[in-house]
């Protein structure tokens, strides 16, 4: 590995110099909830052109890479990561007609302004999520009766070699999954269709989806976001409750006393085994009380 890595940076130097690789950045500094170890190499990827070279010197070195986002729905472990964290920074906008066309980059706030600015409709149940429009794509994000699904028209992706462009029956959109679940593919670019509207019909939908979420899950605290996906028999947050559970600890780790299908990082010190050990104990101790076997909607980076 150590090798591989020397040959990476190596090359990066050779063929892309004007590329900053970060050595040693931590998942810590990256995600809402702040945890996670060293990155051996963290780049952030603002051009398409420079990430599918990035990602060929990688497959050369026999280096993995791995796709970041927002880091809003991800809890990685504390140990030394050796990867090439390759964050996608693509920010583009615009909107031509019922359309917008933007970077996967774009966080959903950002998009959400611009669709209220263009008078453009739909994406009102999103406000306030802290995510970016490519990983609320990969992972088909929703709320509010809402999903992705409902408003994607094409994404643009890469494997590393070629572009390619697949509409949305072809997706495989489901309950917090897509066909970018299941792969290394690096979205690249989103199209979404949307419905036209006043700004200020827009933005008054928006300001009341943001109070109801504002109200019922733990803002301002360090998480990563909702921990579970909804069971078909009930709604993960109720089961939990239904244990008991809510408010617990373990260490520094909470299960959130106003949303208990959050866990808190209470005071900026939790590790990841600390939030590890609730996950588990959840998961146990529904599946005893319910027969039901919770599955986690955050991403695990052991």
């Amino acid at each position: 590995m150590e090798k591989s890595f020397y040959n990476f940076f190596k090359s990066m130097k050779a063929n892309l110099p004007t590329v900053n690789v970060v050595k040693n950045q931590t998942f810590k500094n990256l995600t809402t909830i702040k945890i996670g170890g060293k990155i051996r190499a963290f780049i952030e990827i603002k051009e398409v052109t420079k990430l599918l070279k990035i990602i060929s010197i990688c497959k050369k070195n026999k280096v993995d890479y791995f796709v970041l986002g927002n880091g809003s729905n991800l809890l990685a472990s504390d140990k030394i990561h050796e990867k090439v964290v390759l964050k996608i920074s693509l920010k583009n906008i615009r909107a031509k007609n019922n359309l917008i066309i933007c970077g996967a980059g774009v966080n959903m706030f950002s998009l959400n302004h611009f669709a209220i600015k263009n008078g453009l409709s739909g994406l009102e149940w999103s406000y306030g999520i802290p995510g970016t429009v490519g990983g609320g794509v990969k992972m088909n994000a929703g709320s509010f009766g809402s999903e992705m699904k409902d408003i994607v028209e094409y994404v643009y992706y890469t494997d590393g070699e070629k572009i390619f462009r697949k509409n949305v029956k072809s997706l495989d959109f489901s309950y917090r999954n897509s066909f970018f679940s299941k792969n290394n593919y690096v979205i690249l670019k989103v199209v979404l269709k949307l419905k036209k509207d006043t700004p200020e019909n827009i933005d008054n939908l928006c300001t009341k989806i943001f109070s109801k979420r504002f109200s019922s899950q733990p803002y301002g605290t360090l998480n990563a976001g909702s921990v579970f996906k909804k069971p078909k028999e009930n709604y993960a947050p109720v089961l939990i409750e239904m244990c008991g559970l809510k408010g617990q600890k373990y260490k520094n780790a909470e299960i959130s006393e106003k949303h208990c299908g959050f866990i808190i990082n209470t005071n900026g010190k939790a590790t990841f085994k600390q939030v590890l050990k609730l996950i588990c104990k959840i998961k146990k101790t529904v599946f005893e009380k319910f027969g039901i076997m919770l599955e986690t909607e955050i991403e695990i980076l052991e």
